[in-house]
């Protein structure tokens, strides 16, 4: 299992890029604040210090020892004044702030500083050393001088406010931005699909860019296919003439034998020449229409085909006799015809066509053949429109139309095909068509 560190949308790498950046921009701030605070600190408690060792080193030498007894015993507030003993602690303090205020104060006064602590892990005052009237004095500096006060509490819920609005105007642009990318996203989906989509111009410049060329590039693909279109009609539909001239010609033939291999011939032209109007047709689509009964209709179509002495039996489950499908008429009649001539010409009969309706409501058609079948790793390519399996196939009227047209059909109104194995053998057609919506 793959841990994965960024989120998979871009709406959440986008948000996720701006509380890293604003994080890291807070973490810089406050560690500039505190190191100008440090600073700011440390040259107050220097000024504070050095300008009370210079009075002291003016007051003490006029001080009788009983008066410099006393100033050493009293409580002088903030910093105290003690005089040189065994109370002065022992180590020398390595803390960073010890060693830049002995730094600065040396630099002020221009003499030698001591400095005294009492050790590490030890909360007590600072002792800061001096020289005056011949002797040794200290100033304490209490525990809390010895670190800058910390920010406001006020400060942090407006900095909390600040970090909710910077995310919520990110969030307003992030939106902007990923909105029309995802509608174009969906636009193309659905294009790659075979249902073409356009979308509206959107967003930012790059973005609404990209949408123009979208409709462009569909507007260019729909011009295309209707070019070819019409281009194969037209070459299918002149095609038509010549073969009925040819069969008005073949009537005048006086060899029976020679009439009937051309007359194959001219049937094979023309099942194909059907075939290619029928891809022509699924492909362009048919208007709206009202949802079908397709019990009824198939009933309609399957005494059609036995009526042409095609060997064809019907069995339509009780729960799907009101089923109905939003497909027009016209292409399910096509879909069905290429069902059964695919079955026959590729299979053997019997062709057992059954309708039933699967658990979610759809209508599940499926058309059983009694022939070898179509292999497993031939089935995907057999579905593609001029799909040939099998050489022979391409001399026997036949153009590798039929699947994909019933393909088509079925996608064209949200359903699907599929091949399977027929129990005992033979090819089994199943095709998915959603029920239509009530209404």
């Amino acid at each position: 299992m793959t841990l994965r560190v960024f989120p998979a949308s871009l709406a959440g790498r986008t948000v996720l890029l701006v509380i890293a950046v604003i994080a890291v921009a807070e973490l810089a701030t406050f560690s500039l604040i505190a190191h100008f605070r440090r600073g700011a600190h440390v040259n107050h408690t220097v000024h504070l210090l050095a300008g009370q060792v210079r009075l002291l080193q003016i007051v003490l030498p006029g001080l009788d020892a009983g008066a410099r007894a006393a100033l050493g015993a009293a409580d002088a507030g903030e910093l105290q004044l003690r005089a040189d003993g065994a109370g002065v602690p022992p180590h020398r303090p390595r803390f960073p702030f010890a060693r830049r205020l002995a730094d600065a104060l040396e630099q002020r006064l221009a003499e030698p500083v001591l400095l005294r602590h009492a050790g590490p892990g030890q909360r007590s005052g600072l002792w800061v050393g001096f020289t005056a009237a011949g002797e040794r004095w200290w100033l304490v500096l209490p525990p809390p001088r010895l670190e800058p006060q910390a920010l406001p509490t006020e400060l942090w819920p407006f900095l909390a406010a600040t970090l909710v609005a910077v995310l919520l105007i990110a969030g307003l642009f992030v939106r902007s931005i990923v909105g029309p990318l995802a509608r174009l996203g969906e636009a193309v989906t659905a294009t790659g699909d075979g249902s073409a989509r356009t979308v509206t111009p959107q967003g930012p410049r790059e973005v609404r860019q990209l949408a123009e060329r979208h409709n462009a590039m569909l507007g260019q693909l729909a011009a295309a296919a209707a070019e070819r279109r019409e281009m194969i009609a037209g070459l299918t539909h002149d095609l038509r003439a010549p073969l009925t001239r040819l069969r008005l010609r073949l009537e005048l033939l006086a060899s029976d034998g020679e009439r009937a291999g051309l007359e194959r011939d001219v049937d094979d032209m023309e099942r194909i020449v059907g075939q290619c109007l029928a891809f022509l047709r699924s492909e362009g689509g048919e208007e709206a229409t009202p949802a079908v009964c397709l019990a009824a209709l198939l009933r309609e179509e399957t005494g059609r085909q036995q009526e042409l002495g095609r060997p064809l039996a019907l069995t339509i489950d009780e729960s799907a006799e009101g089923c109905r499908v939003a497909i027009g008429s016209g292409n399910l009649r096509r879909l069905f015809d290429n069902l059964v001539d695919n079955a026959l010409q590729h299979g053997a009969p019997p062709v057992e066509v059954r309708l039933v309706v699967a658990a979610d409501g759809a209508a599940l058609l499926s058309v059983r053949d009694h022939g070898p079948g179509i292999a497993d790793g031939d089935r995907q390519r057999a579905l593609e429109p001029f799909a040939q399996l099998e050489p022979a196939r391409a001399t026997a009227g036949s153009c590798g139309l039929g699947l994909a047209i019933v393909r088509r059909i079925a996608a064209g109104c949200g359903g699907e095909l599929s091949l399977e194995d027929a129990a005992g053998g033979g090819l089994r057609v199943v095709v998915r068509l959603p029920a239509a919506q009530p209404g």
